[in-house]
C-alpha cells in the first residue's frame, strides 16, 4: 500500500472522539489586583467536580444532524485541574502572592489546615461543559462553565462567603473544528473567573471580610 493510499484511508476513518486543551486565557480587559494584594497570602484548593455525570473527563459533545454524538475530552488537564490553574493564573497575573500549595479541602470551616495562608480559595464545577450541534451547514456551538466559589479567612478557621459565577457563550458558524471547541469552552472558562477574580471591585470587598485586614 502507498503513502498516499494510507493517508486516504485514515482520513476516511470515522471518528470518535475529540480532544481541545482547555485552559484560561486572560482578557485585555482583566482588571489588576485590589489595593493591598502584595500582604496577602492566598491559597487555591484543588477544586471539586460535583457534576451531575457519571465520566468527569467528558466536557461535552458534538451532534450530527442525525441525532449521533461524538463525546469531547481535554487535552491535557482534567475539568479540575483546568479550573483551579486558571484561577491561580488569573490572581497571579492581578498580583496576589500564592502559596505553591494547592490542597484537598471540603469547603468546610473545621477541616482547614493550618498555614493556609490568609485567603483561602475553593469550590465546585457545577456544569462544564461544549456541545456543537451540526445542522446542514451551520454549526452551533454552546458553552457552559457554572462555579460555585468558596472564600474563607485561613488564618480563623471560618468560611464567610459563597458566589456563584456562570458564562453561557454561544457561536453559529459554517465551519467546525476542534480549535473551535476549544475557543468556546475556554472563553466560558476564563469569564466565569474573570467575574471575580479579574474584578477589582469584588475582589477589595472579599479582602475586606478577612480578620485582620
Amino acid at each position: 500500500m502507498t503513502a498516499l493510499s494510507l493517508v486516504f484511508l485514515f482520513s476516511c476513518a470515522p471518528v470518535n472522539l475529540y480532544t481541545i486543551n482547555m485552559a484560561y486565557t486572560p482578557s485585555e480587559t482583566a482588571a489588576a489586583g485590589a489595593d493591598d494584594t502584595g500582604n496577602v497570602k492566598v491559597t487555591v484548593a484543588r477544586f471539586i467536580d460535583s457534576r451531575s455525570i457519571e465520566d468527569k473527563m467528558i466536557i461535552g459533545r458534538v451532534v450530527s444532524s442525525d441525532g449521533g454524538t461524538i463525546p469531547v475530552l481535554p487535552k491535557y488537564l482534567k475539568p479540575v485541574d483546568a479550573v483551579t490553574s486558571g484561577i491561580r493564573e488569573c490572581l497571579s497575573t492581578a498580583g496576589y502572592s500564592l502559596s505553591p500549595e494547592i490542597p484537598v479541602w471540603d469547603l468546610r470551616s473545621d477541616s482547614i489546615g493550618k498555614g493556609w495562608g490568609t485567603l483561602l480559595i475553593g469550590g465546585t464545577i457545577d456544569k462544564l461543559e461544549i456541545v456543537c450541534h451540526k445542522d446542514g451547514i451551520k454549526k452551533n456551538y454552546r458553552a457552559n462553565v457554572k462555579l460555585t466559589i468558596v472564600f474563607a479567612d485561613a488564618r480563623n478557621a471560618r468560611v464567610f462567603r459563597k458566589m456563584e459565577i456562570e458564562a453561557n457563550p454561544s457561536l453559529v458558524h459554517v465551519r467546525f473544528s476542534e480549535k473551535m471547541l476549544e475557543e468556546q469552552i475556554n472563553k466560558a472558562l476564563s469569564d466565569s473567573i474573570e467575574q471575580v477574580f479579574g474584578n477589582r471591585e469584588t475582589m477589595q470587598k472579599i479582602l475586606g471580610e478577612t480578620a485582620g485586614d
